[in-house]
């Protein structure tokens, strides 16, 4: 099992849009093969961040998953709609998170 723990800081005036958008993106990616688990969470105490929680059950179908459309537009949300975001798997640090997106969006 792969874990994917997304973490976004919304700019103020865009944390609904930035909501709606990962709301969107997490139903299309709960039908992506091997994806176990997906949920959107904001923050009880700093509303403006927003969590992105997945479990992947192999590699190939996660790296798949870097390539979509819908991976492109969360990347496009995170970019334009928050201040500050970071990938992590299976706890890894955030250069190493990016660093399996950037690799896996290479072979597309």
């Amino acid at each position: 099992m792969i874990i994917i723990r997304i973490s976004i800081l919304a700019r103020d005036d865009k944390r609904n849009e930035l909501l709606s958008s990962c709301q969107y993106i997490v139903g299309k990616t709960r039908q992506e093969k091997d994806c176990k688990k997906c949920n959107v969470y904001q923050d009880s105490i700093n509303e403006n961040i927003i969590a992105i929680e997945q479990i992947w059950e192999q590699r190939p179908s996660l790296d798949n998953y870097f390539q979509s459309d819908h991976f492109t537009a969360l990347l496009g949300a995170m970019k334009w709609l928050g201040r500050a975001y970071e990938i992590r798997i299976n706890g890894g640090t955030p250069e190493e998170g990016m660093d399996a997106v950037k690799r896996a969006r290479l072979k597309s």
